[in-house]
């Protein structure tokens, strides 16, 4: 997936993709529709390059998450909630409740002895990850815009946009600035 492109993060990762507008969810509820080939090629990267892969409660039931293919799955969620596209396979998953923070399972995890970890939170969770130092975030769009607009709305720095694969745009964010 590195062609065309030129990322450089750290062990711990975080990716978040947003429409023209900056809007990390759909008119469907998730994430779907906002991406493309190029996209999901991105997210198959982070994930094949981590251990594990930390999402929210809300998150995976949002976007059906299924286990991930070259890493482990862990979910934080402060509320129970029943995860029906997990149903066969919860026992795979890592459970990281009754936690108060997105920081605090980040911490969990790498207790538990991971350290190459990709985050995939809605907005909240990678910015507060992002603005305490604890991921290299990275937005991706369809459009160069999209990019700029999440960043400017978040009070967010921003690495340079790059192009990727032709067809989408990707920036590294900084936090705020």
């Amino acid at each position: 997936m590195n062609e065309g492109f030129s990322l450089a993060p750290g062990p711990v990762t975080a990716s978040l993709v947003v429409d023209e507008f900056g809007s990390a969810i759909s008119n469907s509820g998730s994430s779907k529709g906002l991406g493309n080939q190029t996209d999901l090629a991105l997210l198959k990267w982070f994930r094949a390059r981590s251990q594990v892969v930390l999402t929210s409660g809300k998150t995976a039931e949002a976007e059906n998450y299924r286990l991930p293919s070259q890493a482990r799955l862990a979910i934080f969620s402060r509320t129970e909630r029943t995860y029906v596209s997990l149903a066969d396979t919860k026992s795979q998953v890592i459970f990281l409740n009754n936690l108060g923070s997105y920081a605090q399972a980040l911490d969990a995890l790498h207790t538990a002895g991971y350290q190459k970890i990709h985050c995939e939170f809605g907005p909240s969770g990678f910015i507060e990850l992002l603005c305490h130092g604890r991921v290299d975030g990275f937005v991706s769009s369809t459009e160069t815009a999209g990019v700029e607009r999440f960043a400017q709305a978040n009070h967010l720095s921003l690495q340079p946009v790059q192009l990727v694969g032709g067809d989408l745009f990707v920036a590294q964010l900084l936090g705020r600035g």
